[in-house]
C-alpha cells in the first residue's frame, strides 16, 4: 500500500512512501519519513493501492499515531489555500507534534478564583441561551450583542451546559491569553468541572496532550485562544467568539487564518456558533443586518452601573491633564483602583534632531526610534534593535528633541504626581511579569495600573472605579482602514473596565478630537451610532464588507521589481491591484506591498495564478494591518 504524505515542505502537495507489511497506518496518521538526506514528520492524508507518481517509493519509517481525523482534511485545505501556501506546511504551523508532557496542571497567565455563587440569568439572557441551544445541532451562526458588563459571559456557560448534557462538546475562545483565566475559573464553577486549556505559550507537551485529549473525546469543555479553534472534538455542539471583533483572531504568520472563519467553516458540522461582542466587527454586524447571521441582543448591564463618562484636554506638553489628575486624587482617596489606557510602549516615541530637525530612524527599517528610560537606549520596534548613543544621519548631530509619550512614561509620571500610590505597568516590555502583575491587581496590591492593549479589553477587576485613556487621538492614526473601528472597539472595552462592582465607575478620556465619529461614539457607548457612520465611509471607497482584500508581501533585494511583475500579471488577469507599494523595510531587507480587492473568489483566482510562490513572497488574505 502507498501513503500520500503531507510534508512541511514549501511549495509542493504531497509524497508517496511505501507502507511496510504489517504497519498500521491511517489518514490522518503522524509519519515519519526519509526526504533526501532528512528525516520529516507528516501527516498522512489518502492511503493508495498504487503510486500516483512513478518510480519507487521509499519506505515510512515510524508512525506515531493520529495528528487529526480525516474529516478537518477540507478545513486545513481551505486554510492553506486561501493563505497560497502548502497544505503540509499549515499543519506544521498548525497541529501540535507528539512531545512528552512535562506538567499535569492547565497553564494560565495568572490565578484567578470566584467564590461559588448562584447566578440568575436576567430574561434577556434566558431568551438568548434558549435561541442559542435551540440551535445545537443544526449549525446556527448568533451574534450576541450587548454593551459591557450585559452579561454575554453566563449566556455562554448557559448554552455550554446544554450542549455538553446532549453529548456534546463546548469550545469557548478569548483574543488574549490574559482573558483565560476568568473565563477558566467561570466555567468550572459553572459547569462543575474544570475545562481543558489550549493556546500558544502551553508547552509543546501540552499542547499535544490537550489536543489528543480532544481527538479522543475525553475533552467535555476546553478555553483558549485563536488555535483553540482547530481543536479536534469528534462532537463539537457549541463555539463561542468573545470579543469577535479583536485583531488578535487573525494570525499575523502564514498561514494567515482567522479564527472567525474557521469557526464558521466547522458550524457546517451543526455547531452552534456565537459570536459576542460589545463592538462587533464591521462585517460581522453587517451580515447580521442582511440575515446571515441572527443577532441576539442584551440591553441591560448585569453588574455594576454604567460609568460617568467625559472628554477632557490636556496641554500639549501634559502626559496626564488637570481633569484627569483631580479624577485620579479622588478615587484614590476613595480607597478605588485606577486603569490608565495607552497603545503606545516606551517613554518618548520620538526624537528629532536638535541641529537639522531630521527624525531619529532605524538604519535597517526607517522606523523611528522609540526611547526607553529603564534601559536608556532608543529601540526599533520593527527589528528590536538597540542604539544607546545614536548620531542624527543627515547631520551626526548627537542632541536631540525628545516627544511623545509611551506606557513607561506614564508610569513614571504616575509615580511623580501620587507618590504614595502603588503604580505597575502591564504591556509587551513586562509581559514576563503579567502573571504577578494581575493577581496583584485582583488581591487589591495595586492602585494604579499603567498598560497598553492587553489591560484594556476583557479584564474584569470589581475594584477598579476609574479608567482614564491617554490619548484617544493617536488611536485613529493607524495605518489601516480598520483605525476608527479599533479606536472605537478599544475605547469603549477601556471604558468598561470602570464600575464592575459595588463602587460606582468614572471614565476620562484625553482627547483633542472629540466630534471624531468613532470617539464621540465612544463616549457615549453607542456603537449603532459608529457603525452607521462607519458602513457609509466603507461602501464609499468599497472596503469589506463591500468587497474583499487580500496582501501580497514582498521582500529581497529584488522585492521591487518582483512585485512590480506580480502586479503587472494580476492586471492583465483582469484583478483590481492597488500598487505595488514600498513599505518600510524590515532588518535592512526592502518590502513591497501588492493590495488586490476583489469578491469573496479572490483567494482562490490568486492561487491559481500562483501554485507555487518563492519563499519571499507571502500572501495574507483579509489583511488587518496594510502598512
Amino acid at each position: 500500500m502507498i501513503a500520500f504524505v503531507l510534508l512541511p515542505v514549501p511549495g509542493t502537495s504531497g509524497f508517496d512512501y511505501l507502507v511496510p507489511e504489517g504497519m498500521e497506518v491511517e489518514p490522518g496518521f503522524w509519519v515519519e519519513v526519509p526526504f533526501g538526506k532528512r528525516v520529516l514528520l507528516g501527516v498522512v492524508q489518502e492511503i493508495r493501492d498504487l503510486p500516483e507518481y512513478p518510480g519507487k517509493p521509499k519506505p515510512i519509517l515510524r508512525v506515531h499515531g493520529p495528528a487529526l481525523p480525516p474529516r478537518l482534511f477540507p478545513l486545513f485545505s481551505l486554510v492553506s489555500e486561501e493563505a497560497c501556501t502548502a497544505l503540509g506546511m499549515a499543519l506544521a504551523h498548525i497541529v501540535p507534534k507528539p512531545a512528552a508532557r512535562r506538567h499535569s496542571a492547565p497553564f494560565l497567565p495568572f490565578r484567578y478564583t470566584e467564590e461559588p455563587k448562584h447566578v440568575e440569568l436576567t430574561e434577556e439572557q434566558k431568551a438568548a441561551a434558549a435561541a442559542i441551544c435551540e440551535g445545537i445541532g443544526k449549525g446556527e451562526k448568533f451574534l450576541l450583542f450587548g454593551p459591557p458588563a450585559s452579561g454575554k459571559t453566563e449566556v455562554y456557560l448557559a448554552s455550554a451546559q446544554e450542549a455538553i448534557h446532549q453529548g456534546y462538546a463546548a469550545l469557548l475562545l478569548e483574543p488574549e491569553i490574559s482573558l483565560l483565566p476568568q473565563l477558566w475559573a467561570r466555567a468550572a464553577r459553572a459547569l462543575g468541572k474544570a475545562p481543558a486549556v489550549y493556546h500558544g505559550e502551553l508547552s509543546p507537551g501540552e499542547r499535544f496532550h490537550v489536543w489528543s485529549s480532544a481527538l479522543r473525546g475525553e475533552i467535555s469543555c476546553a478555553v483558549g485562544t485563536r488555535s483553540a479553534a482547530f481543536l479536534p472534538f469528534p462532537h463539537v455542539g457549541l463555539m463561542v467568539l468573545d470579543e469577535e471583533g479583536e485583531p488578535g483572531y487573525k494570525e499575523e504568520r502564514s498561514p494567515h487564518y482567522h479564527a472567525r472563519k474557521v469557526l464558521e467553516e466547522r458550524a457546517k458540522e451543526g455547531a452552534a456558533l456565537v459570536l459576542g461582542a460589545a463592538a462587533p466587527a464591521v462585517e460581522t454586524f453587517f451580515r447580521a443586518e442582511q440575515g446571515e447571521i441572527r443577532l441576539l441582543s442584551l440591553t441591560q448591564r448585569v453588574s455594576g452601573s454604567p460609568p460617568e463618562v467625559k472628554a477632557a484636554q490636556k496641554e500639549p506638553e501634559e502626559v496626564i491633564g488637570a481633569e484627569l489628575r483631580e479624577a485620579i486624587a479622588r478615587h484614590l482617596q476613595a480607597g478605588g483602583q485606577i486603569l490608565l489606557f495607552l497603545n503606545r510602549l516606551g517613554f518618548f516615541t520620538g526624537a528629532s534632531c536638535r541641529t537639522c530637525g531630521e527624525i531619529l530612524r532605524c538604519p535597517d527599517c526607517e522606523v523611528a526610534l522609540v526611547f526607553h528610560l529603564a534601559e536608556k537606549t532608543f529601540r526599533c520596534s520593527a527589528c528590536g534593535k538597540d542604539f544607546p548613543d545614536p548620531a542624527c544621519r543627515r547631520c551626526g548631530g548627537t542632541r536631540f528633541r525628545l516627544f511623545g509619550a509611551g506606557t513607561e512614561r506614564v508610569e513614571y509620571e504616575a509615580k511623580k504626581l501620587f507618590p504614595q500610590a502603588r503604580v505597575a505597568r502591564l504591556d509587551e516590555e513586562t509581559a514576563k511579569e503579567r502573571d504577578r502583575i494581575l493577581s496583584a491587581l485582583a488581591k487589591g496590591e495595586i492602585d494604579i495600573l499603567v498598560g497598553a492593549q492587553m489591560v484594556g479589553k476583557g479584564l474584569d477587576f470589581p475594584g477598579i472605579t476609574l479608567v482614564g485613556v491617554i490619548d484617544a487621538d493617536q488611536l485613529l492614526a493607524s495605518p489601516t482602514f480598520y483605525a476608527a473601528e479599533r479606536a472605537f472597539q478599544l475605547l469603549l472595552s477601556a471604558m468598561g473596565r470602570a464600575g464592575r462592582g459595588e463602587k460606582p465607575g468614572e471614565v476620562v478620556v484625553q482627547t483633542h478630537m472629540p466630534d471624531h465619529y468613532a470617539i464621540s461614539s465612544a463616549l457615549r457607548g453607542d456603537y449603532l451610532a459608529f457603525y452607521q457612520e462607519e458602513i457609509k465611509f466603507r461602501k464609499l471607497l468599497r472596503y469589506p464588507p463591500f468587497s474583499r482584500l487580500l496582501r501580497i508581501l514582498v521582500s529581497g533585494k529584488r522585492a521591487e521589481v518582483q512585485a512590480g511583475k506580480m502586479a503587472e500579471m494580476l492586471r492583465e488577469k483582469g484583478l483590481e491591484v492597488l500598487g505595488p507599494a514600498r513599505l518600510h523595510p524590515l532588518r535592512g531587507e526592502p518590502r513591497f506591498q501588492v493590495l488586490l480587492r476583489g469578491d469573496s473568489s479572490l483567494p482562490r483566482r490568486v492561487r491559481a495564478l500562483f501554485p507555487k510562490l518563492p519563499q519571499n513572497v507571502r500572501v495574507e488574505p483579509d489583511p488587518l494591518w496594510l502598512g
